[in-house]
């Protein structure tokens, strides 16, 4: 069953997760930060072409923007990617250590 997607929700949620400004955002797609604010507000609806541009800003696929992990509520899907995004240059030894931690923590609040 296809689900909407709040394409402004999506945008704000990968602009925050990088700690951008709508104008640091607006200057690396190329279009006008007032603008960016009326696609995050859900006042304007972006061309396929925009949202190229915006999609190439953040530095992510068609695909991870309308990504839908079905069963995760959307506070949680944006707290998983945030930990992604945060770990994803990390090397694989780093990475497991930082997994040992959460599942510690998960086991603990069992």
């Amino acid at each position: 069953m296809f689900q909407s997607i709040n394409v402004g929700f999506r945008i704000r949620y990968f602009r925050q997760l990088r700690n951008w400004s709508q104008e640091k955002l607006a200057l690396q797609a190329g279009i006008n930060p007032a603008f960016l604010g009326h696609l995050e507000r859900g006042l304007k609806s972006p061309t396929i072409s925009t949202l190229e541009k915006i999609v190439s800003a953040l530095e992510i696929t068609f695909a991870e923007f309308f990504a839908d992990e079905t069963g995760i509520s959307d506070l949680k899907k944006s707290e998983i990617q945030r930990i992604e995004y945060a770990v994803r240059d990390l090397d694989a030894d780093s990475i497991a250590k930082i997994a040992d931690i959460v599942q510690q923590i998960v086991e603990l609040r069992g």
